[in-house]
């Protein structure tokens, strides 16, 4: 791959997915290319949402041309985009499932409506397509060794990193007009739509959200499980998990405004995670 290529895909990966783009960096050298297109992926995908917030149908325009791209026949001519040749590349090279693919680019769509997830089936299975599919797609390019139990795996860590992210993006979401929670919850808690959306963040608002994070440490200790039982070699895939417990952390940090102010950590405090939890070979 031209150097001005991989570039612009380690960029994007660096921007829009760092956990990601840093255990990219760790991976083996035959995987690494395939890990950061996989990464750069997701962070183009996530752009379109935040690109579109007026004009919803312009980003089902550009998920469609995603969609498109990846189902076209590898032998076919190049798309012209960097990210999404190197992704077809790595799909076809390491044998990805592309519905796999398809369903990141399924997880935007739902990004793109204004109005709240129903319940928390659909939660599950935006979590499983937004984070869990990523997941499992990262540990196809390293390799899967025969019986290993990734799908689970994956599955439990989509959840786990998807609700702190999806926490984390709260404030982004909302002030976009756009509510990312069921609707199921928000009834349970006594919590409008309204309430969240102007930013009033009350007692009832304020469990609830510590609910989300009680359920993510649950998903959390759960991943850690599936993944000690993984071959070592495959851990990488799911190095980004090491985050979750310090964005919770953050999340829960006393004196924020939970529906206002984004939860940010240190990228040093990144970097050191990720490189910890990579060489003791645990989560």
């Amino acid at each position: 791959m031209a150097g001005g290529a991989s570039d612009a895909i380690a960029a994007s990966a660096r921007s829009g997915e760092p956990d990601r783009y840093l255990a990219a960096l760790l991976a083996p050298p035959a995987a690494r290319a395939h890990l950061l297109a996989l990464a750069a992926f997701s962070s183009e995908l996530a752009r379109v949402p935040l690109a579109v917030t007026r004009e919803p149908a312009m980003g089902e325009i550009r998920l469609q041309w995603w969609r498109d791209a990846l189902e076209a026949p590898h032998a076919g001519t190049l798309t012209g985009n960097p990210i999404a040749d190197a992704v077809r590349d790595a799909a076809h090279r390491c044998a990805l499932p592309v519905p796999l693919l398809l369903d990141v680019i399924d997880a935007r769509q739902v990004d793109l409506a204004a109005q709240a997830m129903a319940d928390d089936g659909a939660l599950r299975m935006h979590l499983w397509k937004s984070e869990g599919a990523l997941f499992a797609l990262a540990a196809g390019i390293l390799r899967r060794e025969p019986g290993a139990d990734v799908q689970a795996t994956a599955a439990a860590c989509g959840q786990a990193y998807g609700l702190a992210r999806l926490l984390l993006g709260l404030p982004h979401a909302l002030s976009r007009g756009r509510l990312p929670l069921p609707q199921s919850r928000l009834d349970a808690a006594n919590v409008s739509s309204q309430e969240l959306l102007s930013g009033d963040s009350g007692s009832n608002t304020a469990d609830m959200l510590a609910g989300f994070c009680a359920e993510a440490r649950k998903y959390l200790a759960t991943s850690r499980q599936h993944v000690a039982n993984l071959p070592r070699n495959m851990r990488v895939a799911f190095l980004p998990l090491a985050l979750v417990e310090t964005y919770l952390r953050a999340l829960e940090r006393p004196g924020r405004d939970v529906l206002r102010t984004p939860a940010e950590i240190a990228p040093l405090t990144r970097v050191c995670r990720i490189a910890a939890a990579h060489w003791l070979g645990r989560i």
